[in-house]
């Protein structure tokens, strides 16, 4: 269990608490609103920290085989799959996400999960760093290609494995 550097409540979201985690970051705030809403009604679980009554960030598992991002999540029983998280800028370098993300383990294991996976891009040196410091390993590192939103983006296995993503096929 990893403790944040900073005092924090974290617990899974309301659905009010949805609606504030979509407008943490600006960007894209409508459209994350309307996948956060799809997301509660599809197999997934959304937890939040707050510092007093300030949400500042929020983290996403998946707990059940679905479709995100472009992609089938194919997970067998007992696993589950960190989608996205987001810590508001003005609270980063708190070990908040550690806190967030450690608190989500512990409540897969108290539902039976005993392997965990997430998706984090090769560009983004501070999560990949983050990620290392919470003792993730890697399996594999995947190239998706921007495809078609109907067949799917192309999944490339450049080494280890790509599981559980799956490319989406056109019907």
């Amino acid at each position: 269990m990893f403790d944040a550097d900073v005092n924090i409540d974290i617990a899974q979201a309301s659905l009010d608490d949805l609606e504030r985690a979509a407008s943490l970051n600006p960007l894209g705030s409508r459209r994350r609103s309307k996948i956060f809403r799809w997301r509660v009604h599809n197999g997934c679980v959304c937890f939040v920290a707050r510092a007093g009554t300030t949400l500042v960030a929020y983290n996403w598992v998946r707990l059940q085989p679905g479709v995100d991002d472009g992609d089938m999540i194919a997970l067998a029983d007992g696993q589950a799959f960190h989608l996205d998280s987001y810590v508001d800028e003005n609270w980063r370098g708190r070990r908040i996400e550690a806190a967030l993300s450690s608190r989500m383990r512990l409540f897969e294991k108290q539902h039976g999960c005993v392997a965990t996976y997430t998706k984090i891009s090769a560009f983004n040196s501070k999560s990949l760093r983050s990620a290392r410091r919470m003792g993730w390993k890697p399996t594999g590192l995947v190239l998706r290609v921007r495809g078609s939103k109907s067949g799917g983006w192309p999944i490339v296995t450049l080494w280890g494995s790509m599981y559980p993503l799956v490319r989406l096929r056109s019907k």
